[in-house]
């Protein structure tokens, strides 16, 4: 096996050469450097003081890594501190320019900026991109080689395989940063040891599969998911020929590529064969070929390069094979047959003939998994499975006797105590109101966010022959619940099971779109109460497209636990001025969803403890808790958003849903979360025009998603590859 894998690596698997712009000279920018820290850092970080032990007065373009932590703190915002002189505008976007280049000829910016990161993707300024009308020039995309993503490589492996247990008992390769936002980004990613390690492993399980056979009665045969061809060439009674060879090649190629092979690539794989045939018999040599077509560049990466003839200023368009690859892995994670197809016959050569292959495409299948898949990213609900909690609910402490408990505890809240939290079941229940969405494809993003309706406990029950699928009750009367509770619509307000879905919420229980969704309220909390600052961070990054700064390192984040008092009240303590300086941007977007439990459960009350009851209750072997209600402050406010229209006091959760729904901003931002998770990028000054452009198609339309994919996809930044 050692000896296998050598082999492969120094055929296959040896590092790409890419070339690189070398380093400009360093420009002799270091005065107006220094005159701006002289009058915006230097009073705290200077000879006579230095906060944090940080100097400033002597820092140089040298000092790479002093200037780029200079940098992240202006760029957050953190630096200077509010009560100095704050620099301009446009001097503080100057200065950052110079720095980032001064960095970059110091060598410390490494091959992966932090600002390629997802997270980052808000510090370009909106008002950069939307703020005036932008022209088109020559937008393009960097010329790049993109990992496959982890769903990708499955599918790649289970065509190549013919089975889905196959595939789906490899080891995944390929794994993504746990970072907030759009997680597969071209820029992020590479093939280190472990993961070619990995990968070969991987291929040699694929093409055991593919060649598995048996003797029976006399004959051998294939096995479950083998191939055909590769089966009948293991026959231990046949002689593998150079001619089988390079059958075995071009049907490989086919299967993992959609590639004939070249002439030179045949003789190369010929080769391979006759030097492992010198030290095993003709059968491992042959597997071992295959290994080699599945480790190749193209099975594991998307290369973006453009083949086409450069323009004047230096694009090439992509070309078809390129495209239909592009397409298919935006739209799918897979291979979609329409792409190639329209590639084989020269029809992917027009950017109207890529529009009508690709509305065509959207119109045949709308809830292809990659469109679904970015709205699992952007709202970040697929997550409430990971947050622990007890699995019976209504109250977090424990107790087996919920009559004894019912008198200790304000009538309102009862009703649901030992429903059962099942938060797949409500990750189902959103992708569902999701996709009902999509399909009616108008006003998409309004109705994500403000729809009273939702779908219910559900499962699909589906009619392959007849190609539709109906709603059926996935959780129905348990035994175990002697209070007779059948399931999750509980947590939507429901006193049974709705049959007509999606179903109003009911009007004495209200909740509004996605925010209101038991699934994005539970990703949203921690183990045990509801999480404002990771709500209003959200608001804050993906609707509002603003930056808010990392925990900063040394800082315990810790509420006091006092459960006599309310969340609200505890959360004072985030008012301190080295707290609110953050958290002034989070807090008051996210306590207004007090309106719900941590279980995504309606509330009217908040719960706290009364000490003083609790004493004259409990016993001294058996300590007993008692409850009294607090009055729910619902209020909030949105601020420094840059929009006086949208900025102000809120009265509750549903005002704050509504106002940001009907933002201008809110949307283009919405654009911008688009724009990320299809190019696998974060967004430039340069791509003003096609975001622009993708805004006003999608209003002209009616807020239609798939013409908003279109628009962004027929774009020149996604047709062309930019040759640096």
């Amino acid at each position: 096996m050692m000896i296998r894998i050598l082999v492969i690596f120094s055929f296959v698997l040896l590092p790409a050469l890419v070339a690189h712009a070398q380093p400009e000279d360093r420009p002799s920018i270091d005065h107006e450097i220094q005159t701006f820290l002289s009058a915006h850092c230097v009073r705290c970080h200077g000879p006579k003081k230095q906060e944090g032990k940080v100097r400033l007065d002597r820092a140089g373009s040298a000092d790479g890594e002093l200037l780029r932590g200079v940098r992240g703190q202006l760029r957050d915002g953190l630096m200077p501190p509010e009560e100095e002189a704050q620099p301009s505008a446009a001097l503080k976007r100057r200065f950052l320019e110079q720095l980032s280049v001064v960095i970059k000829s110091a060598g410390s910016d490494g091959k992966l900026t932090e600002d390629k990161l997802p997270n980052k993707g808000n510090l370009v300024p909106h008002e950069l991109l939307f703020g005036k009308p932008a022209k088109f020039g020559n937008g393009a995309s960097p010329a790049r080689i993109w990992r496959l993503s982890p769903e990708a490589y499955r599918s790649m492996a289970g065509r190549a395989s013919r089975s889905r247990d196959v595939a789906g008992n490899l080891v995944d390769p390929f794994t993504l940063i746990n970072e907030r936002g759009i997680r597969d980004y071209a820029a992020l990613y590479s093939t280190d040891q472990p993961t070619t390690e990995i990968l070969v492993r991987n291929a040699a399980t694929i093409v055991e599969a593919q060649c598995a056979g048996e003797m029976k009665d006399g004959k051998w045969r294939g096995l479950s998911g083998s191939q055909h061809e590769f089966v009948t060439m293991m026959d231990p009674g046949r002689t593998i020929s150079d001619e089988d060879v390079v059958a075995a090649v071009a049907k490989q190629f086919s299967l993992v590529l959609r590639l004939k092979p070249t002439a030179e690539q045949t003789s190369r794989y010929l080769k391979l064969f006759e030097n492992c045939t010198k030290d095993g018999d003709r059968r491992e040599a042959l597997k071992t070929v295959l290994q080699a077509v599945l480790l190749q560049t193209a099975a594991n990466y998307r290369s973006e390069s453009g083949d086409g003839e450069a323009d004047a200023s230096g694009r090439r368009r992509l070309s078809p094979r390129e495209l239909a690859e592009a397409l298919s892995l935006a739209l799918n994670d897979d291979w979609v047959r329409e792409f190639f197809g329209a590639a084989d016959k020269g029809k992917l050569e027009t950017t109207e003939q890529v529009e009508a292959i690709l509305r065509d495409v959207l119109e045949k299948g709308n809830s292809s998994p990659r469109l679904l898949g970015f709205f699992r990213q952007y709202f970040d609900y697929a997550s409430a499975p990971k947050v622990f909690k007890d699995r019976s609910f209504g109250l977090e402490e424990r107790a087996n006797d919920f009559e004894k408990m019912r008198g200790r505890f304000p009538s309102e809240v009862p009703e649901y105590l030992g429903s059962r939290h099942m938060p797949d079941n409500l990750v189902v229940d959103t992708e569902a109101l999701i996709e009902h969405i999509l399909k009616e494809d108008s006003d998409v993003l309004r109705k994500l966010l403000t729809t009273d309706r939702t779908f219910v406990n559900v499962r699909w029950a589906r009619d392959h022959k007849a190609r539709t699928k109906t709603v059926t009750q996935s959780f129905k009367r348990n035994a175990w619940n002697d209070r007779g509770i059948e399931g999750p619509h509980y947590v939507y307000g429901f006193s049974e099971w709705p049959k007509n879905q999606p179903a109003r919420i009911p009007r004495e229980k209200p909740r509004l779109g996605i925010l209101m969704q038991p699934a994005w309220l539970v990703a949203h909390s921690t183990n045990f109460e509801n999480d404002p600052v990771r709500r209003g961070r959200w608001i804050r990054e993906r609707l509002l497209g603003q930056a808010v700064p990392d925990l900063p390192i040394g800082v315990a984040a810790q509420i006091p636990d006092e459960p006599h008092h309310t969340l609200r009240d505890r959360m004072q303590v985030t008012r301190d001025q080295k707290c609110w300086k953050c958290h002034q941007w989070m807090d008051e977007l996210g306590l207004p969803f007090e309106q719900f439990t941590h279980y995504g459960v309606y509330r009217e009350a908040e719960l706290v403890e009364d000490p003083e009851a609790s004493r004259k209750e409990s016993y001294k072997e058996s300590p007993i808790k008692v409850f009294r209600s607090e009055k729910l402050d619902r209020t909030g406010e949105i601020t420094n958003t840059g929009d006086p229209e949208l900025d102000g006091p809120v009265k509750d959760a549903y005002e704050l849903v509504h106002r940001l729904a009907d933002s201008e901003r809110v949307r283009q931002v919405f654009v911008r979360h688009v724009f990320r998770y299809f190019f696998g990028r974060n967004e430039t000054v340069e791509d003003a025009a096609t975001l622009q452009k993708a805004d006003r198609d999608y209003v002209e339309s009616d807020g239609s998603f798939r013409t908003l994919v279109v628009s962004l996809l027929t774009s020149d930044a996604f047709l062309y590859r930019r040759q640096e």
